[in-house]
C-alpha cells in the first residue's frame, strides 16, 4: 500500500511538471540583435531580460493561451498571443520595429532615480550645445530661460538664481555631476557656482520632486547631463572655442578633449577661462563693479561596459564676482571706472568650488543598481573694506550619497533608494563679520518608487521619509568675541533642531494614440529652513541690512496638482500644462520698521506664511517647408501667487512672459542656421510686500551660425545679438530692482568653435 502511494504521488508530480512549458527565441531588428529587451507574459509574474545577443528563455509557463509582450529602448512594443501545450518547448524569433517616439518615452531623465520621459512629472529638456548660446554671460541660466515656467533672479551678469513656477532660491535643487548642490543656498545674492562647460543638456522637472531629491526640491529640479562624446571615439577628439561679448568686452575660451580605449576605459577633460569688464545698460551707462572672471577645470575617467558603467569626475571652479552696490545709479557713488577695466575692485565675492564625484550603474538579469558618492568643498568670501581682509566668509564641506536598486521585470517596476548628506559649515577665521553660526547638518531619506505599464496607461507612485538634524554652534572664539547670540542664548552656545516627515506622489500618463498624450500628477514637497533662515543674527556685508532668522520655523510643506496635455504629429507639437500649489509655512524675507542706530542698519527678518501658487505654461512648435527647414516656436508662462495669512500678493513672483522664435536651416547640408527670438515680458502689477510695480519690456535676439567641414573635422562660427533693440529695462526679478539698476543692453556675441 505504501509503495502504491509513492507511485501515485510520483505520477502526480510528473504530471504537474509536464503541464509546464518553455519559450525561447532571439530578438532582432533590421538584421541586428536587440540586447537586453524586457520579455514577459502578460497577467502573470513571469518575465526575463534578453542577453547581449538578444536571446531569451522563459521557463515554467503554464499550459494554455498567453500574451507575450516585449519592450526595448528605441523600439515599438511587441505583443502576440501564443499557445503553450503541456511540456512544450517553443521557439519564437521576434523582429522589433524601430520607433523614435518610443525612444523618447523610455529615454532616461535621471540615472540616479531611474526616471524616464514617460513619468507623470512635467519634464522639459534644453540642449546646451548650440553655438548661438555658447558662452552666455549668465551661464547655464541664460539658456534655461527659454523653458516655459523657468525664470532667473539676477544679481548682475554672473549671478542668477533659478525660479520654477514662482518658487526659487533654495526651493530649486540643482544636480550637477550627480551631486546635489548646497553651495548656492546661502543668501539671495549668491549664484549656482557652475557654468555650461561640458554640459550637453539640462532636464527641468517642474513641481515638487522632494520624494526623489529630498529637501529643497519644493519647486523643481535642474538635472545637468554631461556631454560624453569621448565615449564614442577611440581616438582623441574634442573641441576648442572662444566667445566675445561686446556688452562687457568679455572673453571666454574653452576646450574639451577625451577618448575611449578598446578595453572600455575612457579619459576626458574640460577647461575654460572667462573674463568680463563692467557691462553697459541700454542707455550706454557702465554698471560699476559688474565685472567678473571665472576659471574652470573638469577631469573625467571611468569604464563603459555592457553591464557595468562607472565614472569618476573632478571639477574645480574659481570665481571672482564684483558686487553691485545699492547706490550704483547715483552718479556720485557709482563704482564704474574705464570701459575695459577688469581688475577686481571692492566689494567682491571670491568663490572656490572643488567637487569630486563617483557614479556607477550596473545591469543584471533581474535587477539594476545605481550608486553615487560625492564630496563638495565650497569656500566663499565677501571682501568689502580691504583686499587683505575677509568681511564675511564661509567654508562648506558637503558629502552626498545616493543609492538605488530597481527590479524592472514583471508588470510592476519597483525601485528602492536612499539618499543623504552631511554638511559642515564653518565661518572663516579672522572674518570681520559673522552672519550665521558654525553648523553641522545630517539628513537621510528613504524612498520607494513603483511604476505600472498597462497598455496605453503608465502609472507611477512614490513614498519617502526624511530625517534632518541641524546643530548650530556659536562656541568658537571668533563668534564669542563677536557677541554672536543663538536664539534663547543657550549656556553651551549650541542649538539643535530636527525636521522629519513623509512626502509622496502619484500620477499617470495616458497615451490615447500616437498623437495625443495626457499626464496628471499629485505630489507633495518639503524644504527644511536653511541656516540663514534659522539662525541669522548679524550684518550682511555689501548691503545695509542686519539680518535676523527664526529657529522656531517649521519645514515648508507643499501639495501640488499638475495636468499636462501633449499633441504631436509629423510637423506640429503642442504642450499645455496647468498647476496649482499650496505651500504651508512659506518663508519670506522682508524689511522691518526697526533700525540699529549705532550701525545705521535696517533690520530684515525672515517670516512665515501660507501661500497659494497657480498658473499654466504652453509651448507650440511647427516645422515648415521641405526637409523641415523652417521652425517656429511660441511659448509662455503665467504664475499667480497669494500670501494667504496677510491677504496680499506674494513677493518676488515672475511676471507673465512669452517667447516667439523663428529658425531657418539653409543650404543643402543644413549647415547654415539663422534665427530670431522675441521675448515679451508683461508689466508686473501684482506687487507684494515691500515691492513696487515693474514695467514690462520686449527683447529681440538675432543670430546666424555656419558649420564648415574640414575633412573629418568641423569649424563652427556664429554671431548672436542679444537685446538687439538696445532696450534699457529693469527686470522685476532683479535682486537690485529696488535700486533701479538696469540690465545689460545690446550685446554682440561672436563665437568660434573647432570640433576635431
Amino acid at each position: 500500500m505504501k509503495t502504491l502511494a509513492i507511485i501515485f504521488l510520483t505520477l502526480i508530480s510528473f504530471s504537474g511538471f509536464a503541464q509546464k512549458g518553455k519559450l525561447s527565441g532571439k530578438i532582432t531588428s533590421e538584421g541586428s540583435t536587440v540586447a537586453f529587451a524586457n520579455v514577459y507574459i502578460k497577467a502573470s509574474d513571469l518575465g526575463t531580460t534578453a542577453d547581449k545577443d538578444g536571446k531569451f528563455l522563459l521557463k515554467n509557463i503554464p499550459a494554455g493561451n498567453h500574451r507575450i509582450e516585449i519592450s526595448a529602448i528605441g523600439f515599438k512594443k511587441f505583443s502576440r498571443d501564443i499557445l503553450i501545450n503541456s511540456g512544450q518547448s517553443k521557439t519564437l524569433n521576434i523582429e522589433l520595429e524601430k520607433s523614435s517616439e518610443e525612444l523618447n518615452e523610455v529615454l532616461i531623465v535621471d540615472t540616479q532615480t531611474g526616471l524616464t520621459r514617460r513619468t507623470p512629472y512635467n519634464v522639459s529638456s534644453i540642449d546646451m550645445q548650440g553655438i548661438e548660446t555658447k558662452g552666455n554671460p549668465n551661464g547655464m541660466m541664460g539658456s534655461l530661460r527659454e523653458v516655459p515656467g523657468v525664470y532667473g533672479a539676477e544679481f548682475g551678469q554672473g549671478i542668477v538664481k533659478p525660479f520654477i513656477r514662482g518658487l526659487g532660491f533654495s526651493r530649486v535643487v540643482t544636480i550637477y555631476q550627480g551631486n546635489k548642490l548646497e553651495n548656492h543656498q546661502w543668501g539671495a545674492d549668491h549664484g549656482l557656482g557652475i557654468n555650461d562647460l561640458g554640459i550637453k543638456k539640462v532636464e527641468v522637472i517642474k513641481g515638487p520632486a522632494s520624494v526623489l531629491y529630498g529637501s529643497g526640491a519644493l519647486g523643481g529640479v535642474l538635472l545637468t547631463q554631461d556631454d560624453e562624446f569621448y565615449k564614442e571615439s577611440t581616438k582623441f577628439s574634442g573641441n576648442i572655442g572662444t566667445t566675445f561679448n561686446s556688452v562687457s568686452t568679455g572673453i571666454r575660451t574653452y576646450a574639451s578633449l577625451g577618448k575611449s580605449f578598446e578595453n572600455g576605459i575612457f579619459i576626458a577633460t574640460d577647461l575654460a577661462y572667462e573674463n568680463h569688464a563692467d557691462y553697459k545698460n541700454g542707455n550706454g551707462r557702465l554698471i560699476g563693479n559688474s565685472r567678473f572672471n571665472t576659471k574652470t577645470l573638469r577631469l573625467h575617467t571611468g569604464i563603459e561596459k555592457e553591464n557595468f558603467q562607472n565614472k569618476l569626475s573632478f571639477s574645480f571652479n574659481d570665481q571672482n564676482l564684483g558686487i553691485i552696490l545699492d547706490e550704483e545709479m547715483e552718479d556720485s557713488k557709482s563704482l564704474a571706472t574705464s570701459r575695459n577695466d577688469r581688475d577686481m575692485q571692492l566689494p567682491f565675492q571670491e568663490v572656490k568650488d572643488y567637487l569630486l564625484s563617483y557614479n556607477q550603474t550596473t545591469q543584471h538579469e533581474n535587477f539594476e543598481t545605481s550608486l553615487h558618492l560625492s564630496h563638495h568643498s565650497n569656500n566663499r568670501k565677501e571682501v568689502e573694506q580691504d583686499f587683505d581682509l575677509v568681511d564675511l566668509g564661509l567654508q562648506q564641506n558637503h558629502s552626498f550619497y545616493n543609492a538605488r536598486i530597481t527590479f524592472p521585470n514583471g508588470k510592476i517596476k519597483h525601485s528602492l533608494g536612499t539618499q543623504g548628506s552631511f554638511v559642515k559649515t564653518q565661518n572663516i577665521k579672522n572674518s570681520q563679520e559673522f552672519l550665521i553660526p558654525d553648523a553641522e547638518i545630517f539628513e537621510n531619506g528613504i524612498y520607494y518608487l513603483a511604476s505600472l505599464d498597462i497598455d496605453s496607461w503608465f502609472f507611477q507612485g512614490a513614498l519617502r521619509y526624511d530625517y534632518r538634524n541641524v546643530t548650530a554652534d556659536a562656541s568658537s572664539e571668533e563668534l564669542i568675541a563677536d557677541d554672536f547670540i543663538l536664539p534663547g542664548n543657550p549656556e553651551n552656545r549650541k542649538l539643535t533642531r530636527t525636521f522629519n516627515g513623509f512626502t509622496g506622489s502619484i500620477g499617470a500618463t495616458k497615451k490615447f494614440n500616437a498623437k495625443n498624450q495626457l499626464k496628471f500628477n499629485f505630489s507633495t514637497g518639503f524644504r527644511a529652513p536653511d541656516l540663514a533662515e534659522l539662525f541669522s543674527n548679524g550684518p550682511h556685508p555689501g548691503t545695509s541690512r542686519f539680518e535676523k532668522g527664526n529657529d522656531q520655523f517649521g519645514r515648508e510643506q507643499s501639495l501640488q496638482a499638475d495636468l499636462s496635455y501633449t499633441y504631436r504629429n509629423n510637423r506640429f507639437e503642442s504642450t499645455f500644462s496647468a498647476f496649482g500649489s499650496r505651500v504651508n509655512n512659506y518663508i519670506y524675507f522682508t524689511a522691518t520698521d526697526e533700525t540699529l542706530p549705532n550701525e545705521n542698519l535696517e533690520v530684515w527678518s525672515y517670516l512665515q506664511t501660507d501661500a497659494n501658487l497657480y498658473g499654466f505654461e504652453f509651448e507650440l512648435k511647427h516645422t515648415w517647408l521641405d526637409q523641415q527647414r523652417l521652425e517656429t516656436k511660441f511659448s509662455g508662462a503665467i504664475v499667480r501667487a497669494e500670501d494667504l495669512k496677510n491677504d496680499r500678493n506674494l513677493s518676488f513672483i515672475p511676471p507673465d512672459n512669452f517667447n516667439l522664435e523663428v529658425g531657418y536651416f539653409g543650404l543643402k547640408d543644413r549647415s547654415l542656421y539663422a534665427f530670431s527670438k522675441l521675448r515679451l515680458v508683461s508689466d508686473q502689477n501684482r506687487a507684494g510686500l515691500n515691492e513696487e510695480t515693474t514695467a514690462g519690456y520686449t527683447l529681440l535676439n538675432l543670430g546666424v551660425s555656419k558649420k564648415f567641414n574640414l575633412g573629418n573635422d568641423q569649424l563652427e562660427t556664429g554671431i548672436t545679438v542679444y537685446n538687439a533693440l538696445n532696450k534699457n529695462y529693469v527686470d522685476h526679478m532683479s535682486i537690485l530692482r529696488a535700486f533701479n539698476v538696469s540690465s545689460p543692453g545690446r550685446n554682440f556675441m561672436l563665437n568660434l568653435k573647432y570640433n576635431f
